[in-house]
């Protein structure tokens, strides 16, 4: 994910971390039990994750620049006319930041060792042991934005008159110079899951040591993780800029003596950027960076020992982006202020129309007796439009 310093726009911004984490061992164990007892020993280790960011973004930005030593006149005189425009600059940057998540869920499935042991059973006796370790994590990410630049910037020195005169006519104009930047950074979330975190060094046993005679004796280790995380991102992005850079567009006509133009090198730089609708998501599950250990040990005549190690990890990741299914799609891109209508995914994306004009000539030194001269200066034009859209990466390790 980009970074983007915000001089125009708005913000809204989630970051949220979870770590629940069993901090301490549970042993249970049915030891040295009496002939025909029933025992049961349960270990529960239950974590519920649910991680709901739900935003709206509606941006509105209209800016209108102009930086201006032109539109001058210096005519109608009879010992001639002169005009010097000084340099004519204008930097323009518009940034909008709107619906970013992060969300960082990190546990463990056992902050210290398990332990669950049928030790020592009596004759005809039933013994259980249970560890069930059970994770659950949901994260919903619906995000709808709308954003809407009108740009219009101008840097002029031109434009500027000297006729009629007797005398003779100069006009000399400054450099122009014109920067613009519209940066939009819009629906980006990012989520890290990791569960049974990487070197961990927790134990989960369980077994049956020294059975009675015809004893029924069951252990048994159950790891479940289930994570859903469900990335939702509709948005349109209209951007309308018209700039202009202009030394030129001068008269030097009409004059008994002779006109004399020069204008100034004219220069524009203009970048449209939109990133929008970009998930990124990591899940991590390790459930056996821990060691399980199940295991029947000096079993009793006639007995029945069973020893159970399950590991489930089920994981499901869905991403829709631009396909009229976050919370407030019907209601965000309808008409403002009209009764909402259905969301048209034809409606959706990024448009960009942009107008850029860089002019150091249209310069007139006409019908002069004294004849005419022009010497228009350089014009450089660079122009970036970078648009970056339905971005979605899933690292899933398990």
């Amino acid at each position: 994910m980009k970074k983007i310093t915000t001089f125009l726009g708005a913000a809204a911004l989630l970051a949220a971390t979870l770590a629940p984490a069993f901090a301490a061992g549970n042993n249970c164990g049915n030891s040295t039990t009496g002939p025909y007892s029933n025992n049961t020993c349960t270990v529960n280790n239950t974590s519920n994750v649910s991680v709901n960011n739900v935003n709206d973004a509606q941006i509105v930005n209209t800016v209108r620049t102009v930086s201006n030593t032109g539109g001058n006149s210096a005519s109608y005189n009879t010992l001639g006319g002169a005009i010097t425009t000084g340099n004519a600059s204008s930097n323009v940057a518009v940034s909008s930041v709107a619906n970013i998540n992060t969300t960082n869920v990190t546990a463990g499935f056992a902050g210290g060792s398990n332990s669950g042991v049928n030790e020592i059973t009596g004759p005809y006796s039933d013994n259980d042991a249970y560890i069930n370790n059970d994770y659950r994590v949901n994260t919903y990410n619906s995000n709808t934005a709308t954003v809407n630049n009108s740009v219009n910037s101008t840097s002029d020195s031109g434009n500027n008159n000297a006729d009629y005169n007797t005398g003779p006519a100069s006009v000399r104009t400054g450099n122009t110079a014109l920067g613009l930047l519209v940066a939009n950074h819009v629906n980006d979330s990012f989520t890290a899951v990791s569960l049974g975190g990487s070197g961990s060094t927790n134990n989960n046993t369980v077994g049956n040591s020294t059975t009675g005679p015809y004893s029924t004796n069951d252990a048994v280790v159950n790891n479940t993780a289930d994570v859903n995380i469900n990335n939702v991102n509709d948005l349109r992005v209209d951007n309308r800029v018209l700039t202009d850079s202009n030394s030129g567009r001068n008269s030097a006509s009409y004059n008994t003596l002779g006109g004399d133009i020069t204008t100034g090198n004219a220069t524009s730089d203009v970048s449209v950027n939109t990133e929008g609708n970009i998930n990124t998501t990591a899940v991590s599950m390790a459930l056996g960076s821990f060691t399980n250990d199940g295991s029947n040990d000096v079993t009793g005549p006639e007995s029945n020992n069973s020893s159970y190690v399950n590991n489930a990890r089920n994981v499901l990741i869905d991403n829709w982006n631009n396909k009229c299914q976050s919370h407030n799609a019907d209601a965000r891109f309808g008409t403002p202020g009209a009764v909402p209508v259905p969301c048209d995914v034809n409606d959706l994306g990024i448009v960009n129309d942009v107008d850029s004009f860089v002019d150091a000539g249209n310069n007139n030194g006409d019908y002069n007796t004294g004849g005419g001269i022009v010497t228009a200066g350089w014009t450089s034009l660079v122009e970036s439009i970078l648009s970056h859209l339905n971005d979605v990466l899933n690292q899933v390790q398990i």
